[in-house]
């Protein structure tokens, strides 16, 4: 009888060993999911669509943007996490909204968030009334630190109304 309990504990031990591996691999967020999207990346839209859409561009307009490695991205006020993970994976800047939320909240914030920026993991935060140059080019651990550290705050009182800009 003592022999039939151990081996029933050394099973369920396994069995819960098998368990606990498996949840730790579903969770665990593909290295290539953190990767640069890069221009060729499919998505729903990208940001020339916006232009052209938004802000009217006309294709010699577009031509001119090709030149330039970043575009402006503005949040805005009224805007949440979720939004703006959302808008990037959208948009193409991204390709996992689960890989960016992951580089947000491990990567170090090194500047302290203004009056109603977003609170981002530990101790991050992101102005949501700043303007951020952004790349497809950008990994999710670069679009994270340009997120939490490099925005060119604007205040409240210079709400644009465009989310993205040449």
């Amino acid at each position: 009888m003592l022999v039939m309990k151990k081996i029933f504990i050394v099973v369920i031990l396994i069995i819960i060993g098998a368990v606990g591996v498996i949840f730790i691999n579903s969770n665990k967020i593909p290295a290539e999911d953190f990767k640069a999207p890069g221009k060729s990346w499919s998505s729903s839209k990208k940001v020339e669509d916006y232009f052209v859409e938004k802000l009217r561009f006309t294709q010699s307009d577009l031509e001119r943007q090709k030149q330039s490695e970043t575009v402006g991205f503005r949040p805005g006020k009224g805007s949440t996490l979720d939004a703006i993970i959302s808008n990037l994976n959208y948009y193409g800047f991204i390709r996992s909204e689960k890989a960016l939320r992951y580089a947000l909240e491990n990567t170090e914030d090194k500047t302290q968030g203004n009056q109603g920026s977003l609170s981002v993991g530990k101790n991050g935060s992101i102005d949501i009334v700043a303007s951020y140059r952004i790349s497809e080019n950008m990994t999710a651990w670069e679009l994270a630190d340009t997120l939490l550290n490099k925005g060119h705050y604007f205040g409240p009182s210079d709400e644009y109304g465009y989310m993205f800009m040449p």
